[in-house]
């Protein structure tokens, strides 16, 4: 017969030996020395001459075809607090070919090379890459897309932030070589030294290993195997993944999402408010199309209005009211034209009050695709029916929208000769002795009267007004008066608006037509609009400006300030 208190004591031993035996193993792992990557082998190319840089570039797109991202980063010297040009751009692909191109020595970026920066499709990925292709705009004329701080990722995969050197260290387990003498050494030396290429070759290549890594680390799910070669839809994840990341500055979010946390707080206690002083954009409180209808008096569709233009028109006795909900009236006398062909139906048709791009309905602000700044100063003909041109966007892509539009004004004013501030002079100057004499003539009227000015400072103020005033012999009240309220502000002899400058630019060559389709092309391949409305058209100016022709209302002065 077998003793009960024999197996009991069998069993305990070996739960006590099973348990040592995992808690040894555990604690090895846990506990064993954990031996640092070492910085991976480069295959690095340097490029000092123009010949040189097309079989570059073909390699470089032909490897980074299957993560469409490639590592970016620049190198300049800064002489007594004085950026020079760019002196080397790196690009790195994923499976580490590195190009160094020596642009102190190429003096020009090349047009292969040009077109590879430029293009969409392929992500430019470091830790603030955005700056450093604002120096390429301003050095070369070059003009990035797709720029993207891998920091955007590290946060959403809910890592620590940080710098190159640190997300390195912590993500991939590479140490960086970041020492300042290096950093800060001559990148426009005849020849570079062997630490140097080590160098720039890595700050390149680890940012796209950081990128590939953040991305399938994003994207754990055994199913969603994004990296495959035979995956033919993995571009389209990325693309959505990354879009709303693509050329926004990694501080500009930090600064938004703030403010933006600040303007929910104050909306869920029933009060919507300008977001702050940085994004002075409010959020429409009231829904932006009503989608009331105008008919003619024959019955005829003419388009769709708000409630307030629907009214005046009541009001006025212009129209009646044929229907209450929706809301249609009808006109008693006949129109300047009728809808004709997609371009009138565009107007005809109901609009959805939510963001064109991800669709969200809590909250949209008002959107010009072409700009304001340029559109004011359009013909008057240009101007009519500027709805087509007004979309709504939620807070978080309008903020996105702004940013990008910053690239497509830089690439304006290179193109039209129209600077930008702070390089273009200023509307209004301020003149130095007016507000000297102002400044002046103010203590001595305020000051005096509350008996704080000292004899000396009194007399030093005198002397100020009596030099600019060399007519008057004493300091009179009304001397004081007048001087309180000199002009101290003047419009610039020499300032030309910017805006006015690229449209003066357009009406010379491309016409006007061109400069507002180029603003809408620039909305659709930069942020991607899912819900725009129905017959919205980059050509839709045009269209309507055809049918005007067509039915002579379009004048010669009309048809030579547009170009057409």
């Amino acid at each position: 017969m077998n003793n009960p208190s024999k197996y009991k004591i069998g069993l305990t031993s070996a739960v006590a030996l099973g348990f040592a035996g995992i808690t040894y193993v555990v604690l090895r792992k846990i506990l064993k020395p954990k031996v640092p990557s070492e910085a991976p082998n480069l295959d690095i190319k340097i490029i000092t001459c123009e010949e040189d840089s097309q079989d570059v570039v073909y390699e470089l797109r032909r490897r980074s075809a299957q993560y469409h991202a490639i590592g970016f980063d620049c190198e300049w010297v800064t002489d007594q607090g004085k950026r020079h040009s760019v002196a080397l751009l790196q690009l790195s692909t994923y499976d580490g070919y590195c190009a160094l191109f020596r642009l102190c020595h190429l003096k020009s970026i090349p047009n292969c090379l040009k077109d590879l920066l430029e293009d969409g499709s392929i992500y430019k990925v470091g830790v603030a890459p955005s700056d450093d292709a604002k120096y390429l705009a301003n050095d070369y004329s070059v003009y990035l897309k797709s720029t993207l701080d891998i920091r955007h990722l590290v946060e959403l995969c809910k890592y620590d932030t940080g710098g190159l050197a640190t997300l390195s260290k912590a993500l991939l387990d590479i140490t960086l070589d970041k020492s300042w003498r290096i950093r800060c050494s001559d990148w426009e030396a005849h020849k570079l030294t062997e630490r140097q290429i080590k160098y720039a070759a890595l700050d390149a290549h680890i940012a796209v290993k950081i990128f590939v890594k953040l991305i399938n680390d994003y994207h754990k799910n055994p199913l969603f195997t994004l990296w495959r070669r035979n995956n033919n839809d993995h571009w389209e994840k990325i693309s959505q993944f990354c879009s709303k990341y693509s050329d926004i500055p990694y501080k500009t979010k930090q600064k938004f999402k703030k403010n933006y946390k600040e303007y929910k707080a104050k909306e869920s206690k029933g009060t919507k408010e300008v977001l702050s002083k940085r994004y002075p954009h409010a959020t429409r409180s009231k829904p932006l199309y009503h989608n009331c209808f105008l008919k003619a008096p024959d019955g005829e569709l003419l388009c769709t209005c708000d409630n307030k233009k629907a009214i005046w028109y009541v009001e006025r006795e212009l129209a009646d009211v044929v229907c209450e909900d929706p809301l249609t009236v009808q006109l008693r006398f006949e129109p300047a034209g009728r809808s004709v062909g997609d371009v009138g139906r565009y107007y005809q048709l109901t609009k959805e009050n939510k963001c064109v791009v991800c669709g969200a309905e809590d909250s949209y602000i008002r959107k010009n695709v072409v700009p304001r700044e340029y559109r004011k100063y359009f013909p008057e003909v240009m101007k009519d029916h500027s709805s087509h041109d007004v979309v709504l966007l939620c807070a978080e892509c309008h903020q996105r929208s702004n940013v990008r539009d910053q690239l497509v004004r830089e690439s304006l004013a290179a193109r039209c000769g129209a600077p930008l501030a702070p390089r273009a002079p200023p509307r209004l100057t301020d003149d130095a002795d007016c507000k000297k004499v102002r400044s002046a003539a103010r203590a001595l009227l305020y000051q005096t009267k509350k008996h704080t000015l000292p004899e000396t400072r009194r007399k030093e103020l005198e002397g100020i007004l009596l030099q600019h005033y060399l007519q008057h012999d004493e300091i009179t009240n009304e001397l004081l008066e007048e001087a309180a309220k000199i002009q101290v502000v003047f419009e610039n002899e020499d300032y030309e608006s910017h805006g006015y400058k690229v449209v003066e630019y357009y009406q010379q060559h491309e016409g006007l037509l061109r400069l507002e389709e180029e603003w809408r092309e620039h909305f659709l391949a930069s942020m991607q609009p899912r819900f725009m409305p129905e017959l919205w058209s980059v050509k839709h100016n045009e269209e309507r400006l055809r049918v005007r022709l067509n039915e002579g209302r379009l004048s010669e002065e009309d048809l030579k300030l547009i170009a057409m």
